[in-house]
């Protein structure tokens, strides 16, 4: 289908990583974390309970990705060097939170997650074609995350990073405007 005219809002990006003061030891060393580390540390607490972090090629891939953010000290490590525990305390506490919450409570946040979301998708969840309202399918960005693949993936445990709106080329029609943001410098037109 071709279409002579498209304006849309972009696309929309998870929220920001906010960061818990969450604690490693490398090879026994206290290691302070930027943002990105943290939520990388973070992200590997939470599948503690999985068996992905028994999955060697997992934590190869998953260590190999960490070291590359750290101190150049800190770029030949194994999985076994590193100390989680902290990170692990933090998500069993969130856990237990969670679990100790009222049935009223967790309806309370679903509703307030839920008039969020079609608030976000009145406004990205849309555009318009040749004048006309059409859905847009996908129009979040996918999370920053461990990569989980499909049964024994080769790159399964690999990190991967935060999209940001410099990454994203828009497909937009000669005469719309371009929505705010500091969206990738080529637009497709």
């Amino acid at each position: 289908m071709k279409w002579k005219t498209l304006q849309h809002n972009g696309i929309l990006f998870p929220p920001a990583y906010e960061a818990q003061g969450i604690k490693i030891k490398i090879k026994g060393e206290k290691v302070d974390l930027n943002l990105d580390q943290e939520e990388m540390v973070y992200q590997w607490a939470k599948k503690k309970d999985t068996p992905y972090v028994q999955d060697k090629v997992f934590q190869k891939n998953f260590t190999a990705d960490f070291a590359k953010t750290l101190d150049s000290k800190f770029k030949k490590i194994s999985y076994e060097d590193i100390d989680f525990s902290d990170a692990y305390k933090l998500v069993d506490k969130e856990k237990d939170l969670k679990e100790m919450m009222t049935k009223e409570e967790k309806k309370a946040i679903a509703a307030k997650r839920k008039e969020l979301r079609e608030e976000l998708k009145a406004k990205y969840g849309v555009a318009m074609m040749d004048g006309k309202e059409v859905e847009v399918g996908n129009y979040m960005a996918e999370p920053p995350g461990i990569f989980i693949g499909r049964g024994e993936h080769p790159l399964r445990g690999r990190w991967k990073p935060r999209v940001t709106a410099k990454d994203v080329t828009l497909n937009l029609g000669k005469e719309a405007k371009v929505p705010e943001g500091k969206w990738g410098q080529n637009h497709s037109r």
